[in-house]
This record gives C-alpha cells, sequence and structure tokens, in this order.
C-alpha cells in the first residue's frame, strides 16, 4: 500500500516546543468554545424567552459544517498558521463584540443567530487547518501521540472546562462568558503566531487558478479523492454509522436516564461526566494502543467496544452499568478519532489534506440529526432500548468495512509504503 505524500517534519529537537504550542493553542481554543457552548444558549433564552430560536441560534452554530468541503479548500490554499490565527482573531473580535453588546443589554436574536453562523465558520477553519499543520510538526511514528495530545486538550476544554466556566460566570454577570471567550481566542492567536510558517502546499504544487470556478473544482477534486480512496471510503461510512449511533442514544438518554433508570434530575449530568471521563481516558491511552495494535485492529477495537457497549445497556439497563459502558464507548470513539486523523495526514496528499479533513467531518457531522431523529422515533414507538439496540447492530455490521484498513503498526520497520492505498 502507497502513502500519498506528507510534508517534512521539522528535526526532531525543533519540534517539540511547536508542538506545545499548537497542544496549548487547541485548549485554550476549546475552553472558549465550551464557554460559548454554555452561554450562547443561556442568552438566547434570556433574550427572546422563546424555545425555537434556542435551538435555531444552537443549529446555527453547527451549520456551518455544511460548507466544510469548500472551506478546507481555502484552508489547503493558505499556510496552516494563516488560517488558524485568523480563525482565532476572527472569534475574538465576534465574542468581544458580543461582550459590548450584551454589557448594554441589546441583543437581537438575529444578532445571535448570525454571530453563532459566523463562529462557527471560524471554527471549522481553525480544526481543519490544525489537523493539517500537525504532520508538519510531528515526525510519522509520532502522529498518534500528538493527535491524542490535541483531542484530549479539546475534550478537556469543551467537556470539563469551558460549560461550567461559562455557566458560572453566566450567573454572575452574564456578559462574563463572552469576555472569557474572547480572551482565550487570543491567547490562542498569539501561541499560534509562533508556529513556523510555510508556503501553503497547493501554491507549492503551483495551482495559480483563483475565483470561484477554481475553488469549485478544487472542492470536486477533494471530493472525488475521498470517494476513490478505497480506505478512506470506507471510513467515511463506518463513521456515518458512528455518528448514527452515538445521536440516536443521546438523543433519548436524558429521557432514558428518568424513565428507564429511574434517576433524580441529576442523573443526566452523572452519564455525560461518566462519558467525558472515559474519552480522557481513551484519549491518554489511545497513542499505545494504536502503536501496539496498529491502525486497523485498532480500529476495529474501538468499533467492537462501542458496539458492545450499546447492546449491554439494550439487555441490562441498571444504573452503574450504563455509566461504565457510556464511558467505555467514549473511550472507543476517541481511539477511532486518534487513529483515523492519523490515517487521514498519512493517505491524503499534503495539498489536499484540509478538504479530505473537512469532507470526512461532513460526513460524521451531517449523519447526527439522520441519528438523533431515529432514536427519538424509535425511543417513542418502540421503547427506550430501540435506540441502543440499534446503535449496537449498525455498529457490529460496520466491521467488515474494516477488512480493508492497515493494521501496520506506526513507525514500524515496514515503513510509509504500507501505510494505505490512494489513487
Amino acid at each position: 500500500m502507497k502513502l500519498a505524500g506528507s510534508p517534512s517534519p521539522l528535526a526532531e529537537g525543533s519540534r517539540t516546543p511547536f508542538l506545545r504550542r499548537l497542544v496549548t493553542a487547541n485548549a485554550l481554543s476549546s475552553v472558549g468554545d465550551g464557554a460559548r457552548f454554555a452561554a450562547l444558549p443561556l442568552l438566547a433564552a434570556w433574550s427572546t424567552g422563546d424555545v425555537f430560536w434556542v435551538s435555531v441560534v444552537a443549529a446555527a452554530g453547527r451549520a456551518a459544517w455544511l460548507l466544510a468541503p469548500v472551506i478546507g479548500t481555502l484552508v489547503d490554499r493558505m499556510p496552516g498558521r494563516r488560517s488558524m490565527v485568523g480563525a482565532d482573531l476572527a472569534r475574538c473580535v465576534m465574542l468581544l463584540l458580543l461582550f459590548a453588546v450584551v454589557a448594554t443589554g441589546r441583543t437581537s436574536v438575529t444578532a445571535l443567530v448570525l454571530l453563532a453562523l459566523a463562529s462557527g465558520v471560524a471554527e471549522v477553519f481553525f480544526d481543519c487547518a490544525a489537523q493539517a499543520v500537525v504532520p508538519m510538526l510531528a515526525a510519522d511514528h509520532e502522529l498518534e501521540r500528538t493527535n491524542a495530545r490535541v483531542i484530549a486538550a479539546q475534550i478537556t476544554g469543551t467537556g470539563f472546562v469551558g460549560p461550567p466556566v461559562g455557566a458560572a460566570l453566566w450567573a454572575v454577570w452574564h456578559p462574563l462568558p463572552f469576555l472569557l471567550d474572547g480572551v482565550t481566542f487570543l491567547a490562542s492567536a498569539l501561541l499560534l503566531m509562533g508556529l513556523p510558517s510555510r508556503t501553503a502546499p497547493s501554491e507549492e504544487a503551483g495551482a495559480e487558478e483563483r475565483g470561484l470556478r477554481s475553488l469549485l473544482r478544487g472542492t470536486w477534486a477533494g471530493l472525488r479523492f475521498l470517494g476513490r480512496d478505497q480506505v478512506l471510503r470506507r471510513l467515511m461510512v463506518v463513521v456515518a454509522v458512528l455518528g448514527v449511533g452515538q445521536q440516536a442514544v443521546y438523543a433519548a438518554l436524558v429521557v432514558y436516564v428518568e424513565r428507564k433508570l429511574g434517576l433524580p434530575g441529576y442523573g443526566y449530568s452523572l452519564m455525560l461526566v461518566a462519558a467525558a471521563v472515559g474519552s480522557l481516558a481513551g484519549a491518554s491511552a489511545a497513542a499505545r494502543t494504536a502503536r501496539w495494535l496498529g491502525p486497523g485492529r485498532s480500529l476495529k477495537v474501538a468499533v467492537s467496544v462501542s458496539a458492545l457497549s450499546y447492546l449491554v445497556v439494550a439487555v441490562l439497563p441498571w444504573w452503574p452499568l450504563v455509566a461504565l459502558m457510556l464511558a467505555l464507548n467514549s473511550a472507543g470513539v476517541v481511539l477511532w478519532n486518534v487513529c483515523t486523523v492519523s490515517l487521514r495526514q498519512r493517505l491524503a496528499p499534503p495539498h489536499m489534506l484540509g478538504r479530505v479533513t473537512s469532507g470526512y467531518r461532513l460526513a460524521a457531522w451531517g449523519a447526527m440529526p439522520i441519528g438523533a431523529s431515529a432514536g427519538g422515533a424509535l425511543a417513542r414507538h418502540t421503547g427506550l432500548d430501540a435506540p441502543w439496540a440499534l446503535a449496537g447492530l449498525l455498529l457490529l455490521a460496520c466491521l467488515p468495512l474494516l477488512h480493508k484498513v492497515p493494521s501496520v503498526r506506526p513507525g514500524s520497520a515496514s515503513g510509509p509504503g504500507n501505510a494505505g492505498t490512494a489513487d
């Protein structure tokens, strides 16, 4: 199997400080994102008092992923550092403006929807560029370890630190979460300015065309590459199924915890904490697991663990076991993410990594509304156990698709020639 190509990493002694900057910047941005995720719906509810507009604001923040393939093309045409710094500075300005507006008490729901959409677009730019720049900063055998550190920083910021801090600051003074958000993005941008700069990969390849037609042609080229590469195509199918299964379960989880498990109001929070702890545990073990088993076997383990955790809950709805299974499921999902990110970085040509990342993630995010709708309908008409059973069976059916994924260990003697296939 043949690697599509990767940029030359920096020398061993020089890349460690840059990797630390990248991980720290991701942690800061994630704290800001987590605070915004908690405070923006509160602001929408406080401003409008209408649950419909609260949901519209929340949806606008995720709608930016529909533009991900085009954004990925733009990321490929800019140096990675510029994309990340620009995204952070744009979010900093937007959130500081929101801080000023909320402080004056003149918020409007239209402004909130537009801000949620614009900050979502900046988030897509940042995430795509952050994954595209890793191969330049890390050697091949360090990809899993570096990606695990980045994902752990994101989980800590968006899952543990950001939301409670945002909610607490909201209780103190409504504008404060947005001030924190703007400051974290500014700090992240300042850190990222210290990363090495280089010419955008597409410019290195000699792509001189500009304009809308060139943008659309480049976007189509990225989607076509994803569709033609056997490994990436199969991973996209499986991640879409993962998204369907996960959202089918989580869409009905709050009702499941109350009615099926009989827990009080804090029971739902307990389950979310269990899942977050599992995610951190998975991130800490993902690099070692990938090195021990290889990417292909690690992905099979991740999908099998996730599938079995869903099926166990469908059969044995006991709340300590449910919490444990949610933790195991989250650990499996993080292992999947670490391995697939590293595989994409190995398989995609450097000048297409932004497009490959954005197209892949569009498959994941695009499947989530389908899963949430299916989970809610099943829970209502079939029973609260049905979403868990559906998620587990769908994932088991995906295991044959992972048969062709390479199992060569990162940094093994086999070399990059065994990393994957690409047209």
